[in-house]
C-alpha cells in the first residue's frame, strides 16, 4: 500500500504507512457534576515485526493499547486518576499503573507538565501516560469552561477579573492581538507596532 495523497511533489516519489499512532479523548459530564476525560493510545504496525518479549506481531495488532481516565471537578483539580494496558510490549509496563493514581489532587492549569513529571517522571511511570495526561488538560480547557460559557452565555468572563486561561497561549489570542482586542478590550495591550509609530 503506497499513499501520496498529501504530498505536494506525487510524481517525485510514492509512500507506504509504517506506523500508527492514533490517540482518542472523550469527555463526558457524569451526573454527580464531575467530569470524566477519557483517553485511549494506541500504536500500529504496518508490517509484521518482532518485539523483545511478545515476540512476533502482526501487521495491523496493537503494539501499545493503553487507556486513561481522569476525573475532574469544576475547578479542574482532579479527583482520581487511573489507567489500563490492555496491550503493551513488555511485562513490566503495568507496573507503572499504579503512579496514575498519585494525580488525585493535582489541579490542571500552569504546572501541570510538573506535577506530571513530579508524580510519574522518568521510570516512576510511563511515557505514553505522561503523553496523554498532557492531551487531558487541552480536553479539559476543551470541556469545562467552554461548557459553562455556553450554558451561562456568557463567552468572555474571566475568573476573578483574571484573564480566561486561554489568552496569551497562541497566536490568535496573543494579548497585544486583534482578537482579544475585539473580544477582551479589558485585558488587551497596545503592540510594538503601534507604540513605535507606524512601521514604514
Amino acid at each position: 500500500m503506497t499513499d501520496s495523497s498529501t504530498s505536494t511533489q506525487a510524481s517525485a516519489w510514492t509512500r507506504k504507512p509504517i506506523n500508527h499512532r492514533k490517540v482518542d479523548l472523550v469527555s463526558y459530564l457524569r451526573s454527580d457534576g464531575l467530569w470524566d476525560i477519557e483517553a485511549t493510545l494506541t500504536d500500529t504496525r504496518a508490517y509484521a515485526s518482532t518485539a523483545l518479549e511478545r515476540g512476533h506481531i502482526a501487521a495491523g495488532d496493537p503494539v501499545h493499547d493503553i487507556h486513561v481516565c481522569v476525573t475532574l471537578n469544576d475547578q479542574m483539580v482532579v479527583e482520581t486518576a487511573r489507567a489500563s494496558m490492555n496491550t503493551v510490549p513488555y511485562g513490566a509496563c503495568p507496573g507503572a499503573l499504579p503512579t496514575v493514581e498519585r494525580m488525585a489532587g493535582a489541579q490542571v492549569g500552569p504546572g501541570w507538565r510538573r506535577q506530571i513529571d513530579q508524580q510519574l517522571g522518568n521510570d516512576l511511570g510511563c511515557t505514553h501516560i505522561r503523553e496523554m495526561l498532557l492531551h487531558i488538560a487541552t480536553m479539559a480547557y476543551q470541556t469545562i469552561p467552554v461548557w459553562h460559557a455556553q450554558a451561562t452565555g456568557d463567552m468572555v468572563a474571566g475568573i476573578d477579573g483574571a484573564p480566561p486561561m486561554h489568552l496569551g497561549k497562541c497566536t490568535a489570542w496573543a494579548f497585544d492581538g486583534p482578537v482579544v482586542a475585539r473580544h477582551y478590550p479589558q485585558f488587551a495591550k497596545r503592540n510594538k507596532a503601534s507604540q513605535d509609530g507606524p512601521g514604514f
